[in-house]
């Protein structure tokens, strides 16, 4: 295994890891949103907030997700 083959396995494996970590903050997040939606005492403000948290997490995971396919895309040579 060159260097190199050694550089992309841990690009690839960090990746991974990361958008692991943001898979599980998108399933806490959608958790606690779901949770005061069904919650009547959940105000317009706890609701705003909680949503803009699992859009964070969602746009986190979506670019983890691009970097591991341009990665994965330079791997296989289709630059």
């Amino acid at each position: 295994m060159s260097s190199l083959d050694f550089d992309l396995d841990t690009q690839m494996n960090n990746l991974e890891h990361e958008w692991r970590r943001g898979y599980e903050a998108s399933i806490v997040a959608r958790t606690e949103y779901q949770s005061l939606a069904a919650c009547g005492a959940a105000n317009t403000k706890q609701l705003s907030v909680a949503r803009e948290r699992l859009d964070r997490a969602e746009a986190l995971k979506a670019r983890i997700m691009a970097k591991i396919e341009r990665l994965e895309d330079s791997i296989l040579g289709h630059d």
